[in-house]
């Protein structure tokens, strides 16, 4: 199945990756304000916490259902795996005081994540292209701008991105080895305590089985993959997600549905693209494509289209196969399945609309994969070439290649939800092409040294899009003074925020009519493009 199997160089170099990744994202995790949804999580997690630290001293309290519900209500629409996570992070802050500031006890767990990730798929594509590609694939999906944010975040979009890819690599292994079955099953269970995104797991395992089992026919092995993964799943899966899920142990079935049906019929957010803000289905079809193509580097996306070209063997289908010419590349097959699914899945005309590009982060560690197969096939086409000759251009192409991800990402910072590649003009490329500015509130973080300069005695501020529970978090770490409150209307307020997205265009004129002025007292900026305008007595 495989070229090679994992060594424990192979095992250094990933946890090297790990580590390293999360030193970064801890180091410039203070650049960032918690963002809306963070401080909804950050709420659960405490909940989850007294009713944890409850559960160690008193159990049978702990668990009767008034408590439980009492506990678990609040942020009842997503599973809870993420949530304790947060939540076992932060007691042990609490105790222990392991972190430099409130919000990073929060966002720990969602960053040890990230870095776990950067690890499974170094080792993935060493035991599938090699070591140069794997490392290139683990850098290359690192160095996404919008990964870089999202990997600092109390929130799920990072962590289902690990456990999809777990679950899958589990799955492909058990294709030669059923003993995998059983991690398969464990892996999709935390996957579904994670986030939705994992529903559609077993449609791709179970199409690229088929392809898998019609390929060894034409082949004509007598060997046949196991099919165990599928009820392991199915038994496993929904029975872990209840474990972790302590709201569901009541009414279960009544629950689950209640959960379900929140994600189907989802609220939708308004996003805009290309001029027009959209409120309500159907999304544009290429949307997750050319937002793709709009915020991951250039490189990374012609080595992606490089490696496709370079496995396309794999790719042929199993009915125009003839017998005898079958490939045994499951890997790809299986990869090009994950990688499109969560595209396609934001790109039906019926799907919610959501708020970009993090809805389908699931897909980057197997573009990833793809680049690495990428570099590789561009090495390998170099082989006998006078500049191959000698290992170091090697990695001085590789360099070459992820340069620009580098670049891009340390300018994103920490306006990663603002940035566009060069390909669109950067942000103000991106402004003139009416693509969305921004989302979440964090960006009110920026004005924190302004707004405590500014009111120097204290004073209130009207928020905008940063919740009270974001401003709070601000004020736990030390960005802003707990004298400086955010206020309940314009009216009360010192100072209005307006932060620039289409569907806060009216507060800009409530503003004017508040201070009885146009002029803003400051705009902050990125690359000279508007992100939050300040009016103020």
């Amino acid at each position: 199945m495989t070229d090679r199997r994992l060594t424990l160089s192979d095992q250094l170099v990933g946890a090297a990756l790990c580590v390293g990744y999360v030193m970064v994202l801890v180091w410039t995790a203070p650049d960032l304000a918690m963002s809306r949804d963070e401080s909804f999580y950050a709420h659960a997690a405490k909940d989850y916490g007294a009713w944890v630290a409850e559960l160690l001293t008193d159990p049978g309290s702990a668990f009767g259902r008034d408590r439980i519900d009492r506990a678990w209500n609040y942020n009842w629409e997503h599973p809870a795996w993420m949530k304790l996570t947060f939540a076992w992070s932060w007691l042990a802050h609490q105790k222990l005081r392991l972190f430099s500031s409130e919000s990073l006890a929060f966002r720990f767990p969602a960053m040890l994540m990230a870095g776990l990730l950067l690890w499974l798929i170094y080792a993935w594509g060493a035991v599938t292209m090699g070591r140069r590609g794997a490392l290139f694939a683990a850098l290359a999906f690192a160095l996404l701008p919008r990964v870089f944010y999202h990997s600092h975040l109390a929130a799920f979009d990072v962590p289902i991105a690990f456990f999809i890819t777990l679950t899958a690599y589990a799955y492909w292994h058990t294709l030669s080895d059923r003993r995998w079955a059983l991690i398969t099953g464990l892996a999709f269970g935390l996957a579904l305590a994670t986030k939705h995104n994992s529903w559609m797991l077993p449609v791709i395992f179970l199409i690229h089985y088929l392809w898998v089992r019609r390929q060894h026919a034409l082949a004509d092995r007598f060997e046949r993959p196991t099919l165990l993964w599928l009820p392991s799943m199915f038994v496993l899966g929904p029975l872990l997600l209840i474990a972790t899920w302590p709201w569901v142990w009541h009414d279960t079935w009544s629950r689950l549905l209640a959960y379900a049906r929140f994600h189907v019929r989802h609220v939708h957010y308004t996003y805009e693209y290309l001029g027009v803000s959209y409120f309500e289905p159907p999304f544009p079809i290429s949307v997750p494509f050319v937002m793709t193509l709009f915020t991951v580097p250039l490189t990374i996306v012609i080595l992606v289209i490089v490696g496709l070209v370079y496995r396309r063997a794999a790719f042929v289908p199993p009915w125009k196969t003839q017998r005898g010419d079958a490939t045994d590349a499951k890997g790809d097959v299986l990869w090009v399945g994950c990688m499109l699914a969560p595209l396609l899945a934001i790109a039906l005309p019926s799907s919610p609309i959501f708020g970009g590009t993090k809805h389908w982060i699931a897909a980057y560690p197997f573009l990833a994969l793809f680049a690495g197969w990428g570099f590789v096939a561009v090495i390998d086409r170099a082989t006998g070439a006078l500049w191959t000759e000698r290992r170091w251009p090697t990695w001085a192409f590789a360099a070459l290649c992820l340069m620009p991800g580098v670049v891009q990402t340390s300018h994103s910072h920490p306006f990663g939800l603002s940035y566009y590649t060069p390909i669109v003009g950067g942000a103000p490329g991106a402004a003139d092409l009416g693509m969305n500015r921004q989302f979440w509130g964090f960006t009110t973080g920026s004005l924190a040294d302004w707004l405590t300069e500014r009111l120097p005695d204290g004073g209130s501020v009207w928020t905008c899009d940063t919740t009270w529970g974001a401003w709070r978090m601000m004020q736990a770490d030390g960005l802003l003074p707990d004298n400086i409150r955010p206020a309940r209307s314009m009216a009360a307020a010192d100072f209005v925020l307006v932060h620039h997205e289409p569907h806060f265009n009216e507060v800009d004129f409530q503003a004017w009519m508040a201070f009885d002025d146009v002029q803003p007292a400051h705009v902050l900026t990125y690359d000279g493009v508007p992100i939050i305008s300040v009016y103020g007595r």
